[in-house]
């Protein structure tokens, strides 16, 4: 049992979507103060359970910490959506990660119907549509560059810097 279980099972017991709190309030579910690091280090506030008990109380609730403002003593919890939609990408490289999970509570308004426009183009797929996006997007770019490193030698005479210009341009 963890100090901060209190916190896990408030955020459990939380609607979906957003709850901002202030540090007194944070520390008055916990029924203790929090410690000096939390108001002097966002990186208190990180969602990295490796060895942060703190963070792996709001994780195993179904939360993660958004915004963080240790000035005005604030932060957002944001509950993780459920079932994230997948994409699954061609790979590029035996490095390289061939499905991407996004929240869909992450992505805005726009960006999800950006999705069901593509969507809709292709016949009602989203995965797809979403493919595709990441395709038209700087990482497609920055994918095909890479697959063309994995084949190509550089010609004699030029440097990274031609090809991270490339890559920017």
């Amino acid at each position: 049992m963890s100090k901060y279980d209190p916190l896990k099972d408030f955020l459990k017991s939380r609607p979906a979507g957003e709850t901002p709190m202030s540090f007194p309030e944070v520390e008055k579910v916990l029924g203790f103060e929090l410690p000096p690091s939390a108001r002097q280090h966002p990186a208190w506030w990180s969602n990295n359970v490796g060895t942060h008990v703190n963070a792996r109380a709001w994780r195993e609730a179904g939360w993660k910490t958004s915004r963080v403002d240790l000035g005005s003593e604030r932060v957002t919890f944001v509950r993780e959506e459920a079932q994230p939609f997948t994409v699954d990408a061609p790979p590029a490289s035996p490095a390289h990660v061939d499905v991407i999970l996004v929240p869909a509570a992450r992505l805005s308004r726009s960006a999800l119907r950006m999705i069901d426009d593509w969507a809709e183009e292709a016949g009602g797929d989203r995965a797809a549509a979403t493919a595709a996006i990441l395709e038209a997007s700087a990482a497609g770019r920055r994918r095909r560059l890479l697959e063309s490193l994995s084949v190509a030698t550089m010609p004699v005479g030029h440097d990274s810097t031609a090809l991270i210009r490339e890559d920017r341009d």
